[in-house]
């Protein structure tokens, strides 16, 4: 296979739909959940489910790679997790033991690593082979056929796109036309309709011409910067050969037979004014992010004045005690030798030590008021 998407390119459609399975960017290898969609247990940075059987290969291959934890459990449940029947699917969804195990598992190199390998092979590599079959080399049609292998359908929509492969622009129109199938799609049905934020980002982001999925991106609540998702030095990715794409046809618009039948979808364009709203709230993200910047200056700032002071009220108090010492040690010096009543002497020496322990005092009260007043600042 053609090595057709750089690695910062694939690394921004993992994050795009790490964020849509978990909230996170760099995934959730712990997360499991059971959604009322007949599918069982969902588990790990790409919700890998039972009834997919990606769940059953998972598992497996932590197994492969020695993983320990909740290994008991595991290996029990194997032969439960490759039968796919619709009850095998419920008993597993109820079993606390399984699910308490996976998500212990979650936590070991070995089951993140069986899941980036599931992934990529299951997931990933065909999304790869799909687009370099029909020529598309954009990182959003990249992210959108990768959020869809790993959302589920993909080929049930890819089907109901109609655009010609002659036309002006193909990559693009086909796209947008397929995220507006799927929108429509998933609208259509209850228990799917919850997930249309998915699509809803696409369009968003079809409408304001962002193919390139430049950074910082904010997607679906979660903001996504170079730092954030891991960003490598431009290279070309490593997207393995053509097995990883067995069984999908390279073209997304060489319809099998038996989906010539199937209606054309009716999307609806994205409404203006949700392509206004979208800029200008991430207007408003670039400003708050302006706005945090320079209000960590000015903490900052803040900071050093308080050390400042703090540091000029001790050097203050060590100051005053060194002279008063001094004072002392002349002012004794001074009666031995003058030959003063020894009154006088105790009364000049105590008045002295008195006049600092008065200073100190207040230098240690000052230090408190300024204490006072910075931590009740900081709630």
């Amino acid at each position: 296979m053609k090595h057709i998407f750089t690695d910062r390119e694939i690394l921004k459609a993992l994050a795009i739909v790490r964020v849509f399975e978990t909230g996170r960017a760099e995934g959730d290898p712990t997360a499991v959940a059971v959604l009322d969609d007949g599918a069982g247990i969902s588990y790990g940075i790409s919700q890998f489910t039972h009834r997919s059987g990606a769940l059953h290969e998972v598992v497996e291959r932590y197994l492969e790679f020695g993983g320990a934890v909740g290994r008991g459990v595991l290996a029990a449940s194997l032969s439960a997790l490759r039968d796919r029947s619709a009850k095998s699917v419920a008993s597993a969804a109820g079993n606390a033991t399984l699910k308490a195990a996976l998500r212990a598992a979650g936590v070991t190199s070995e089951m993140r690593e069986a899941q980036m390998l599931i992934a990529r092979e299951r997931y990933l590599k065909p999304a790869i082979a799909a687009c370099d079959g029909s020529g598309f080399r954009e990182p959003l049609s990249l992210a959108v056929i990768y959020d869809s292998m790993t959302h589920g359908s993909y080929a049930l929509i890819r089907d109901r796109v109609r655009v010609a492969r002659t036309a002006a622009n193909f990559e693009r129109l086909w796209i947008t036309e397929y995220v507006r199938c799927r929108d429509a799609w998933l609208a259509s049905i209850p228990r799917l309709n919850v997930t249309r934020y998915r699509t809803r980002f696409f369009l968003m982001q079809i409408a304001l011409g962002r193919w390139e999925l430049k950074l910082p991106l904010t997607v679906h609540g979660v903001r996504l910067t170079n730092e954030s998702i891991g960003i490598l030095p431009e290279t070309r990715a490593d997207s393995g050969d053509a097995a990883g794409a067995a069984n999908l046809p390279e073209k997304p618009t060489d319809l099998p037979a038996r989906n010539l039948e199937q209606p054309a979808c009716d999307p609806r364009p994205l409404p203006q004014t949700a392509v206004n709203f979208i800029r200008g709230r991430e207007a408003l993200d670039d400003v708050e992010q302006k706005i945090n910047s320079a209000a960590a200056r000015y903490d900052q700032v803040e900071r050093m004045a308080h050390a400042v002071t703090t540091r000029t009220d001790r050097a203050k108090s060590l100051w005053t005690t060194v002279a008063a010492t001094l004072w002392q040690m002349g002012w004794a010096l001074f009666g031995v030798l003058a030959g003063l009543p020894r009154e006088v002497w105790f009364f000049v020496a105590g008045a002295t030590a008195v006049v600092m322990l008065l200073y100190l005092y207040r230098q240690v009260e000052l230090g408190k008021i300024r204490e006072r007043a910075v931590n009740g600042g900081e709630r």
